[in-house]
C-alpha cells in the first residue's frame, strides 16, 4: 500500500468512458480517479453527465472521485470578456467537483509569453483566479495551478508568484516533477522547497528525451529523466494524493492499455511506503 491515496487520470482510458476508467482504476487496485472535464473526451465528464451520478459509480467500487482536471485556460486574456468566460467555466468545474464530492480543480495558468508581457499578463491570471477562489472557498474546493508547459506556470518559481499574487486560500499548486523537467526548470529539491506548503495535489509521469511529440517520449516511472523515489522522498509531510498521469490520450501508439502499462509503476509507488 502506499503512503498516498493513488488515483488514475482519466487520460490514460482514450478507448472507454468514465465508466470504463473507473472500472480500470479498480482493477489496479487504485483510490481514486482525476476525471477530465470535456465534451470531445470519452473518459471525461462532460455537459451531458450527471457529476453526482460519476461519483456514486465511482463510490460502487470502492474509488472516489478526487480531482477534475479543467482545460479553461485563458485566465490572462486581454479581453476582459475572454477572462470572465473561462472563470465562468472553472466556476462550473467548481460546482461539478462540489456536486461529485472532488476536492480539487486542475487550473492552467494562462498561456506563456515574452518575458516583458509576463508581469501584465499575471497580474491578469491572478485577478481571474481571486474571483473565482470567492466562488470555489465555501465550495471546499481547491483551485490547483499546474506546473505546465505553455503556460505561466512554467517553473517552481513562476507557479509559487502567481499563487502568491492570488492571495486567495482556495488557491494552492498542482506540482508536477515531469512537467519541470520537460521545461529544464528546477530540479525536484528546489521546486520542492519553492512550493511545499502550498502543494495540494501531485502528478507522477516519466519521460525520456526524443524526436517524437513534444521533443519526448513517455515512459515508466522508473526508467525517465526524473527519479521518483528521490523526489517523493522530498515530500515529507505531504498528506494529498498522487494521480497517475499516464498519457495513453496523447501517446496512444506508444503506451500500452492502462491495466497493462501501470502495474510496473505502481509496484514501485507502492513499494515507496
Amino acid at each position: 500500500m502506499s503512503r498516498w491515496p493513488l488515483w488514475l487520470h482519466s487520460m490514460a482510458t482514450p478507448e472507454t468512458d468514465v465508466a470504463g476508467c473507473l472500472a480500470i482504476a479498480h482493477r489496479l487496485g487504485l483510490d481514486g480517479v482525476e476525471l477530465i472535464v470535456a465534451d470531445d473526451y470519452p473518459a471525461a465528464l462532460s455537459s451531458q453527465m450527471d457529476a453526482a451520478r460519476a461519483a456514486a459509480m465511482a463510490d460502487g467500487l470502492g474509488l472516489r472521485v478526487g480531482v477534475l482536471c479543467s482545460y479553461a485556460r485563458d485566465l490572462d486574456d486581454e479581453s476582459a470578456a475572454v477572462r470572465d468566460a473561462t472563470a465562468d467555466a472553472l466556476r462550473r468545474a467548481v460546482d461539478l467537483a462540489a456536486a461529485a464530492g472532488a476536492g480539487h480543480v486542475r487550473v492552467l495558468a494562462g498561456r506563456d509569453r515574452p518575458a516583458d508581457d509576463r508581469p501584465d499578463a499575471a497580474s491578469r491570471a491572478a485577478a481571474t483566479l481571486h474571483a473565482v477562489a470567492a466562488h470555489a472557498g465555501p465550495a471546499g474546493v481547491s483551485l490547483d495551478v499546474e506546473n505546465h508547459m505553455d503556460t505561466l506556470a512554467t517553473s517552481a518559481a513562476a507557479t509559487r508568484q502567481l499563487v502568491d499574487a492570488v492571495a486567495a486560500p482556495a488557491v494552492g499548486i498542482l506540482y508536477d516533477q515531469a512537467n519541470l523537467a520537460i521545461m529544464a526548470a528546477e530540479p525536484p529539491a528546489d521546486a520542492v522547497g519553492v512550493q511545499r506548503e502550498l502543494i495540494r495535489h501531485v502528478h507522477v509521469k516519466n519521460f525520456v528525451r526524443s524526436d517524437g511529440f513534444e521533443g519526448r517520449t513517455p515512459v515508466g516511472l522508473a526508467a525517465g529523466e526524473v527519479d521518483w523515489p528521490v523526489t517523493l522522498g522530498l515530500l515529507d509531510g505531504y498528506t494529498g494524493a498522487l494521480t497517475l498521469e499516464y498519457e495513453r490520450r496523447w501517446y496512444p501508439d506508444v503506451l500500452p492499455p492502462a491495466d497493462v502499462g501501470l502495474v510496473a509503476d505502481l509496484e514501485l509507488l507502492r513499494s515507496l511506503s
